[in-house]
Parts: C-alpha cells; structure tokens; sequence
C-alpha cells in the first residue's frame, strides 16, 4: 500500500489509517477523530469519554486511545471522580492525557499536527 511520509497526506490510491512521519511517532489522518483525539492530547487536554462523545460523536475514545498506543503513542490514563446525572452519585472514570516529556519529544512536527486537527474541528463545528 503506497503512502506518502507527510502526516495528514496519502496517495490517491490508497487512505492509510496511520501515516509514519519520523520515527517513532505516527499520525492518523487529522479529520479522523484517532487525529483529532491525537491532536487535543498533544495540545495538553485532558480527555474523557464524554469529551470525546461531546466533542467528536464518538462513544469510544477507549478504542482510539488503544489504536494510538498501538502504533507507540504512550498516552497516559488517570482515575479521577465525577458525580452522574443518576442523582449526583459518584462514580470514577478514565482521564487520558500524554505526558509533558512526550509532547516536547514530538516537537515542532507535534504542535503543527495539532493545530492541523484543531482547525479541523473548528471548521466541523461550524458547518
């Protein structure tokens, strides 16, 4: 399957799920939500999975934090507490985020990629 090495391109003969940059990371195609979960985590967010259904109108961000690890992405999950619309009870829920080393590591190739996905939910979220 012929690709090109540019993050968010691919020939016309095939669409690659993941595109290979520079080694070691690897960049889903920026209007994909696994591209625009990517892009808010190497902008710093913090993201659950009722950010992803609000923000992307997918209810598995589980799934595209895996395909990331998958392809090296080391994204990080923290536990924290919320309270549910079922009477304010608590329950405790997954907060996925890359650490500070990783995004520096990313560099310059990272924040471009993350501001190409960041445009494109702009751009979704005006139409």
């Amino acid at each position: 399957m012929p690709t090109n090495n540019k993050a968010g391109t691919c020939s016309q003969q095939a669409r690659p799920e993941i595109q290979n940059t520079t080694y070691p990371f690897s960049y889903p195609e920026p209007p994909s939500v696994k591209g625009r979960v990517l892009g808010a985590l190497l902008r710093g967010e913090r993201l659950t999975h009722l950010d992803c259904w609000r923000r992307f109108g997918s209810s598995r961000l589980a799934h595209h934090v895996h395909m990331l690890r998958r392809h090296g992405w080391p994204v990080q999950m923290a536990e924290i507490m919320v309270r549910t619309s079922d009477a304010g009870r608590p329950a405790t829920i997954g907060e996925y985020y890359l650490n500070a080393n990783t995004i520096a590591e990313a560099g310059d190739a990272g924040q471009n990629y993350a501001f190409s996905c960041l445009r494109v939910e702009l751009e979704r979220r005006a139409a």
